[in-house]
């Protein structure tokens, strides 16, 4: 290697001289001042691991040199050895040596702790201190010190005694500590009546509070409850309670839904011949939601003149506005979804320009294509599932089903699937107490899975919904689902309101997506449109129970 190295600086050294040489030969040509071009850099002087090096470059025009330093490297130490171990009395030594110049150094290596044995003058108790005693068995070092005192330990699987708390009176159970005589207290808190309302003696109105007589569950302690008055419930829409005509003006107002009054009572100006006023074209479900689909068309007709039709750009979120002279039309809404329908006409009166086309669903009783995909707002074909694929022998049909029932609800599941297995209790208990409104029908969708799988898993859980496979209808890849559980609610028309996709957390989250679909107004007609989201904001507390009776 150092040969190799030798006869590389020589090399370089030659040429450094050749270079010299050859810019010297041209000094005579060289300008008083230039700028310098220099060659390689030739090194005079390794550097070590202590001492600089050096080098220098020559310039190529005028022969004229620089030099520069090259520092030194310093030491590469390696990991070294224990020399000396160290002990509770001294330190050790560790020596290095550098990988390079093999120069060595030594480190100290600090001292190691006594190596006690201990011995035990007096055990320490729950309440009082304890005494022992050590040696070091390296440097006989002796010391004696203080063990601290353990504290009580109580045994919390075996109360000595317990009460059980009532509805207003708190309970108590009694540890004692496993190593003493000590008793520990704790107090289960009381749990409050679990009331059960009974019949309301008087009923609360939007002005005035009501009563009703309430009964524990529990421990059967009987009270009145008062009930708050409601407060007005104001229609979403003014009620016109005089139409104008060309001779006087009419008013409007918003009456409440409960009690018939009245608030922000409006003049509604007189018609005029040939000053034409704006008519309002409502495409509603029966509920009173808006319903929109950019294909559907709205024509107004003049007797047997069409004097306006919608289009993609003028019917917005199901309402068609359009400037008339003030007299009497007619209007029929067409291109509805699949299993929407609507009435043959509509009228609609210069007294009041709001026409309500109302369309209602029915399930679809064509056999769906295999290209056939459900969201929110669409008709469900009619499906069957046979009596031999269910848990309880029946044949069911989604429009058998809602002849009887509110809603209809499909839930997803598998027999291997830990979260919906998590879930059935709560579906079950919510089944149990709206089982006379709704109908709930459990697809397994695993192909993995069979009848008597299915059977034993119902039995196992005690579940007392129906359970079924889907061996015909598809119904898994119509919704897409993708990941179980999967809850849909489907309406008393036939129409998909609510997709959930995961795990029913609390039975309130339950009864919540079903709210909107039970209440008593979801079905009126006509008295104001509101979206399921403000119907189920108003009206859960009219369909769920009050929430103390579930706790």
């Amino acid at each position: 290697m150092k040969k190799y190295l030798c006869r590389t600086m020589l090399l370089a050294a030659a040429l450094g001289c050749m270079a010299t040489s050859l810019a010297l030969a041209a000094c005579d040509s060289v300008p008083a001042e230039h700028e310098h071009v220099y060659g390689v850099w030739q090194t005079d002087a390794l550097a070590s691991c202590s001492e600089n090096g050096s080098r220098r470059h020559v310039c190529l025009v005028c022969g004229e040199s620089e030099e520069e330093e090259i520092p030194a490297l310093g030491h590469d130490w390696d990991g070294g050895v224990e020399t000396k171990a160290p002990t509770c009395k001294e330190e050790g030594v560790r020596t290095e040596t550098c990988r390079r110049c093999e120069e060595m150094r030594t480190t100290t290596i600090p001292v190691s702790p006594h190596d006690w044995e201990v011995t035990e003058l007096m055990p320490a108790t729950c309440l009082n201190e304890g005494e022992a005693f050590r040696v070091c068995l390296v440097c006989q070092k002796e010391e004696t010190f203080v063990l601290p005192k353990t504290g009580h330990q109580y045994d919390y699987t075996k109360p000595l005694s317990e009460r059980a708390a009532t509805c207003t009176e708190d309970g108590e159970k009694v540890f004692k500590c496993m190593f003493c005589d000590d008793l520990k207290t704790e107090t289960i808190e009381s749990k409050g009546h679990r009331w059960k309302a009974g019949e309301t003696d008087r009923a609360a109105t939007c002005t005035e509070d009501g009563e009703r007589n309430r009964t524990c569950l529990v421990c059967g302690t009987t009270e009145k409850e008062t009930l708050g008055a409601l407060g007005h419930s104001f229609a979403g829409e003014y009620t016109v309670d005089e139409y104008p005509t060309f001779d006087h003006e009419g008013s409007k107002s918003y009456h409440c839904t409960r009690c018939g009054a009245k608030n922000g009572e409006t003049v509604i100006p007189k018609l005029e011949e040939n000053v034409p006023i704006d008519y309002e074209f409502r495409i509603l479900r029966n509920n009173g939601e808006y319903f929109s689909d950019p294909a559907m068309v709205v024509t107004v007709y003049d007797g047997e003149e069409k004097v306006a039709e919608s289009n993609r750009s003028t019917l917005q979120n199901g309402v068609f506005t359009v400037s008339l002279n003030p007299k009497t039309y007619t209007a029929r809404v067409t291109k509805l979804p699949d299993g929407y329908s609507a009435e043959e006409s509509y009228t609609v009166e210069a007294g009041d320009p709001r026409c309500n086309l109302r369309v209602t669903a029915a399930p679809i009783s064509a056999v769906p294509d295999r290209t056939t995909r459900y969201s929110l707002g669409s008709v469900m074909h009619d499906f069957k599932i046979s009596a031999s694929n269910t848990t309880d022998g029946n044949e069911y049909t989604l429009s058998d089903l809602l002849k009887t029932k509110k809603v209809v609800v499909l839930n997803f599941w598998a027999t291997w699937c830990g979260p919906c297995q998590s879930e059935f209790p709560i579906i079950n208990r919510v089944y149990q107490e709206l089982k006379e409104e709704i109908a709930l029908l459990a697809i397994d969708q695993s192909t993995s899975d069979d009848m008597p799988g299915v059977k034993q898993f119902a039995a196992t859980y005690g579940l007392s919904f129906p359970m079924a496979l889907d061996l015909v209808n598809r119904l898994q890849s119509m919704f897409g689902v993708s990941s179980i559980p999967t809850t849909v609610v489907i309406d008393g028309e036939g129409v998909v309101c609510e997709i959930h996709t995961g795990v029913l957390n609390s039975e309130d989250d339950f009864r919540s997506m079903l709210a909107p679909y039970l209440a008593d107004n979801y079905w009126k007609a006509g008295e104001r449109a509101k979206t399921a989201t403000a119907v189920r904001a108003e009206c859960i507390e009219c369909v769920l129970p009050d929430k103390r009776e579930r706790d």
